[in-house]
């Protein structure tokens, strides 16, 4: 399955250039079937060349996410009843009520 980006209620589809750089804010919905290893999230998906930095804030779901720069996959965690720290979402759990904000810089 594929993630859904949209730009932010309160926010303007915008790109800003810091010096050489870009960037751009966008709202991330995960959909109905979760992939272990993460979803795909691509610096074209987001209308850049190449990323250097994703800063992720969730949206009151209860879960932790985590941008995987090598793979360019975004990771979902819970807190596990086996008592480790945060353990990976499930494959196929449906996470469609799962939305993500980030900022992504690059060119």
């Amino acid at each position: 399955m594929a993630l859904t980006i949209t730009v932010p209620g309160n926010a303007s589809d915008m790109t800003g250039v810091p010096g050489n750089n870009k960037y751009v804010i966008k709202r991330v919905q995960f959909d109905s079937s979760y992939l272990t290893n993460g979803e795909s999230l691509t610096a074209t998906q987001l209308g850049l060349e190449s990323l250097h930095m994703m800063l992720i804030s969730m949206e009151n779901s209860g879960y932790v996410a985590q941008y995987d720069y090598t793979n360019e996959k975004v990771l979902l965690y819970e807190a596990g009843a086996d008592g480790a720290i945060l353990d990976e979402v499930a494959n196929t759990t449906d996470v469609s009520a799962v939305y993500v904000r980030i900022l992504a810089f690059g060119r």
